[in-house]
């Protein structure tokens, strides 16, 4: 009996001093293959700036990802890990189905474009052509600007229409060719999120595919699947440095220097200031100078500015100077319409200092509903629990979940709801208007309504 006992304890000590020589790690790692590899990451967020943050403090090449977790509200949580790790749970496509990319600001990346339009609203539209065309145009425009050679055999062209909505993904894949980063590329904000081939958006399901008109293939590879290189070439972010590695600039400032006629109902020239010529939403211009063409006074749009947040078109009216305020004309101050296009309803706000200083605001009017029609250009977000989870029944593996960190969702928090109070935060990460980004932040209070000293200062520069 006590040799066992001896012959135990003995057995014990040995271990203890293995342990000693080699501890067990106070993280679980989970590695996709071979032990002599590098471990992998994976790692949940509430907020995309927490994210970014741990991104900075690895040694990994690892990105950022926003996965929609929760229908018809749009709250996402962020993934940081590799590409690797990513594409070794998303491939299967049986979990991960609503995945974003987030392209970082200030990074470098490719050429891109997201392009869609109503298609009851246009429908003599050729969706298929006006891509070619388009396509067209930026490549005969990449070789006067930067003698960049491509074609349509370099742009990878991804679809995702539906029988309301005509839908595309254009990414160039240019050899040795990027961008400095988003706001050169003109697309779009800060930390972009940008659909991944083979997702859909939650609640739908429709996926990013590869387009039936698409021309580019990537290479064959005897060691990365064709499905992959397509995943990769996809990412906007996935730019491969090298020596050779050119780095393409647009600088817009001279563009927003450009003296471009205001406009007005009649079509006649009125004077050159700066400014825009339309905005998108050219119905809304035709009813925003129906408002200030009365009483035999022909007013005009001076320029708009859209806040992206809000979906606020704020336009800087000419030559009409009625304030709802006063109850008549200002004698040398003009005067703002701002379009709620939520709400779909208008109001007027003006650059007079009384005005200002009171905080003055016009009752709101509905828009006409022949202008409300332009919304349909929005997809109508209208989901039933029933359908997503008939979209959604499977159960299948889940990625691991054994590295969330301290307050992150866990897999089943996905499905059960997490507090909202966090997403709040999250949605004020997401992206603001180009002009609020250029120095303008401070202003931003994360409510609907926009300080006049944001609209006043985007207004004149």
């Amino acid at each position: 009996m006590e040799r066992k006992w001896e012959a135990k304890l003995k057995q014990i000590e040995e271990r203890a001093a293995c342990y000693e020589r080699k501890p067990l790690s106070s993280v679980y790692r989970p590695r996709l293959s071979k032990p002599e590899e590098p471990p992998s990451i994976w790692k949940l967020f509430h907020r995309q700036t927490e994210a970014f943050n741990f991104v900075k403090s690895c040694k990994e090449d690892v990105h950022v990802f926003a996965l929609e977790y929760k229908v018809g509200d749009g709250q996402r949580i962020y993934l940081v890990t590799t590409y690797t790790q990513l594409w070794f749970y998303y491939k299967s496509r049986k979990n991960l189905l609503h995945c974003y990319e987030v392209i970082p600001e200030n990074a470098v990346c490719k050429l891109y474009f997201d392009l869609e339009f109503n298609k009851h609203a246009n429908p003599e539209a050729d969706g298929k052509k006006m891509v070619a065309l388009l396509i067209e145009h930026v490549c005969k425009a990449l070789q006067e600007l930067y003698r960049v050679n491509c074609s349509a055999e370099d742009v990878f062209n991804l679809d995702s229409s539906t029988e309301e909505k005509f839908s595309r993904h254009l990414i160039f894949q240019l050899h040795d060719v990027a961008f400095k980063d988003n706001i050169h590329v003109g697309v779009y904000t800060r930390n972009r999120n940008f659909r991944l081939y083979k997702s859909s958006k939650i609640g739908k399901h429709v996926a990013l595919e590869i387009a039936e008109d698409n021309k580019f293939f990537p290479k064959h590879s005897e060691t990365v699947s064709e499905e992959n290189q397509c995943f990769l070439s996809s990412l906007v972010s996935n730019v491969r440095f090298s020596d050779t590695l050119r780095i393409l600039t647009c600088d817009t400032s001279q563009n927003k220097e450009k003296r471009i006629e205001c406009f007005s109902s009649t079509n006649t020239k009125a004077e050159n200031i700066e400014g825009f010529h339309c905005s998108p939403y050219p119905e809304i211009d035709q009813f925003v100078l129906s408002l200030v063409n009365k009483n035999g006074i022909q007013g005009g749009i001076r320029r708009w500015s859209y806040f992206f947040p809000e979906e606020l078109l704020v336009y800087d009216i000419c030559k009409y100077r009625w304030c709802e305020n006063i109850r008549r004309a200002h004698k040398s101050n003009n005067i703002m319409i701002l379009v709620d296009l939520k709400n779909e309803v208008w109001y007027q706000k003006c650059h007079d200092p009384v005005c200002k200083a009171e905080n003055f605001k016009s009752d709101c009017f509905p828009l006409p509903a022949e202008v409300g029609l332009l919304f349909l250009l929005k997809e109508e977000e209208e989901f039933t629990a029933t359908e997503t989870m008939n979209s959604e029944t499977e159960n299948p593996h889940k990625p691991p979940s054994s590295t969330l960190s301290k307050g992150v969702a866990s897999d089943a928090d996905w499905d059960n709801g997490i507090d909202d109070t966090y997403f709040l935060e999250a949605t004020e990460d997401a992206e603001l208007a180009e002009a609020a980004e250029n120095g303008l932040l401070s202003y931003y209070s994360g409510v609907d309504e926009i300080p006049d000293e944001l609209i006043l200062q985007v207004l004149q520069e």
